[in-house]
């Protein structure tokens, strides 16, 4: 799991640093990143209505701080969305 935990860091890092030329771009990038967390908030759920815990990178965890993990995995969505846009504008500016 810390695996893919690392290759979703990765994902959203690289998503951040890329220049945006063209809109489909831009929006495939947005769907893969919040895809990305809507699978994990669903997975998760998944796992918590078979049992009480869900374990991520040897941590166990109940539904409050699965929920808790996932707010803040879409705050930081919000954040690299945000910053995707700003470079696709700043492409579009010196491109235009």
């Amino acid at each position: 799991m810390s695996l893919v935990i690392l290759c979703l860091i990765i994902i959203l890092i690289y998503a951040s640093l890329t220049k945006y030329g063209n809109l489909f771009k831009t929006i495939s990038m947005i769907v893969i990143v919040l895809g990305m967390t809507l699978a994990f908030l669903f997975y998760g759920l998944n796992v918590l209505n078979r049992g009480d815990l869900i374990a991520i990178l040897d941590t166990n965890m109940n539904m409050k701080l699965f929920i808790h993990v996932c707010v803040v995995w879409f705050c930081a969505d919000i954040i690299v969305i945000i910053k995707i846009i700003r470079n696709y504008k700043k492409y579009l500016e010196v491109n235009s």
